[in-house]
């Protein structure tokens, strides 16, 4: 990972779609300005930059160009990532809830899943006590 970033949402969401949505959108913002990055540094990016997501809504509306009357309320800016995907620089990746690392930084977790996504972040415990 080169890049991370958490922060509250500036705009209040009503749906989950629509926070995931835009949460994409920002996303897809980052990941085009880190290919364009390197390739300006001559490390030319092949195929699409993968976007992890868990809201299988989010992803169907981020690879749909029809605007439907249920999200007419999603303003424009956010359908950019639309065009990235078209074009293949972004491509979206389903992944399960179970197994979403950002929920570690985000969530309350109970023990046993805090530890499984601890793992799959390559983290571990230093010390006599196992945390």
């Amino acid at each position: 990972m080169i890049s991370w970033r958490s922060r509250k949402q500036r705009t209040l969401a009503d749906l989950t779609c629509y926070a995931e949505y835009t949460t994409l959108h920002e996303t897809s913002r980052e990941g085009m300005f880190l290919r364009q990055l390197l390739d300006s540094l001559d490390f030319p990016c092949r195929g699409s930059a993968p976007i992890h997501c868990d809201n299988d809504a989010a992803m169907r509306l981020a690879e749909d160009h029809v605007l439907h009357s249920e999200v007419k309320h999603i303003r424009v800016k956010l359908h950019s990532i639309r065009e990235y995907i078209a074009f293949g620089e972004i491509g979206i990746v389903r992944v399960r809830s179970e197994d979403n690392t950002a929920d570690i930084l985000t969530k309350p977790l109970a023990r046993p899943d805090f530890l499984r996504l601890r793992a799959y972040l390559g983290l571990r415990s230093v010390g006599t006590r196992s945390v």
